[in-house]
């Protein structure tokens, strides 16, 4: 009798295709990364703005912004290494 677990079709045993990460693990990961950077800056501003008692958030705007373009150029750099 024929145990299922088995891949008699396969010499080495190992599921063609499971070694490359799908799209979405990729993604995923990245929009966690972009995601994690965005709020760590604008975190940073914040404290930066409520240690120096500014009535505008100069800081946080700044560095919201500046996380913002960081991670659209990381993004767009893991498009074109492609």
């Amino acid at each position: 009798m024929k145990d299922d677990n088995t891949n008699t079709g396969n010499p080495t045993g190992k599921v063609p295709g499971k070694n490359i990460p799908s799209g979405f693990l990729k993604y995923s990961g990245l929009a966690m990364q972009m995601l994690g950077t965005i709020l760590v800056f604008t975190y940073a501003g914040y404290k930066l703005d409520e240690w120096q008692s500014n009535k505008v958030p100069v800081w946080t705007l700044v560095l919201s912004l500046l996380s913002i373009a960081g991670s659209l150029y990381m993004l767009i750099k893991s498009f074109t290494k492609q």
